[in-house]
């Protein structure tokens, strides 16, 4: 019998994978976010992509030897294997990773495990698989991201806070090296562009949540969708539109 966990693991992964083949064309906020922990890391070894989506180039790093990607969507996965040949694909799951004890040197996870429903756990699972001493770095999807859609009446995610994300880093069995939240804003020429942006690589604004009462958008016809763009366009920027994220960017050993 599924729980409503798994239920929901398996809605994420139809979206992403249904997403794969157009994914770069959206994936604004993701290259931001990756060139900052790309920058950030000293990889080498065993690395595993967690959430690797189409794939990152590692490629410049000299002493990675071997790289896993796993995700949760088989369609990323076949993108990746068509991208990056040479890579090994593992479709699974964050929060139980399907990975030997102590095998994995450096892991690398780009705005992926805000999906996790128990991100503790996840990295727990990161902190067996490595190797002692190995590297985490991670950026995540953290509290008061897409203001601008709350402002505009969607219903939101209600992501990590910085102490529930600290949090997940034992003092036993990690040393936090590094820990910063940064709001990234990315700009677009519409509102539709806008919204587009989040479903065109799989994500969705909302998750199912528990006593969370918010007002939504109910859009009756074009009046309502020109209302709404209307509205949208009271903080248009120079640069477009914005949408504005805060990402928590981690770097942590393994101590034991």
């Amino acid at each position: 019998m599924n729980t409503g966990s798994d239920k929901l693991s398996q809605e994420v992964a139809e979206r992403f994978s249904a997403a794969a083949a157009h994914y770069h064309s959206y994936d604004v906020l993701q290259q931001q976010t990756a060139s900052r922990l790309l920058a950030q890391m000293t990889p080498g070894g065993r690395l595993l992509d967690i959430g690797a989506g189409p794939g990152t180039c590692f490629s410049h790093f000299e002493r990675v030897n071997q790289v896993f990607c796993l995700d949760i969507a088989d369609g990323m996965l076949k993108t990746l294997k068509g991208r990056f040949p040479h890579y090994t694909p593992i479709c699974g799951d964050a929060q139980n990773l399907p990975i030997a004890d102590g095998t994995i040197d450096s892991i690398y996870s780009n705005v992926a495990l805000q999906w996790c429903q128990n991100l503790p756990k996840a990295v727990s699972e990161a902190n067996r698989v490595l190797t002692e001493g190995g590297e985490l770095n991670m950026s995540i999807v953290a509290k008061d991201s897409l203001m601008q859609l709350s402002e505009l009446g969607f219903k939101v995610n209600s992501f990590i806070d910085e102490q529930e994300l600290v949090a997940c880093f034992d003092d036993e069995d990690w040393q936090l090296e590094s820990f910063e939240t940064k709001a990234v804003t990315v700009y677009f020429t519409d509102l539709r562009g806008l919204l587009q942006s989040i479903k065109g690589v799989g994500a969705s604004i909302v998750k199912q949540q528990q006593g969370v009462n918010q007002p939504q958008v109910t859009l009756r016809g074009r009046k309502d969708w020109q209302a709404l763009q209307l509205k949208a366009e009271l903080s248009r920027a120079p640069e477009g539109l914005p949408l504005t994220y805060n990402i928590s960017f981690i770097k942590a050993r393994k101590k034991r």
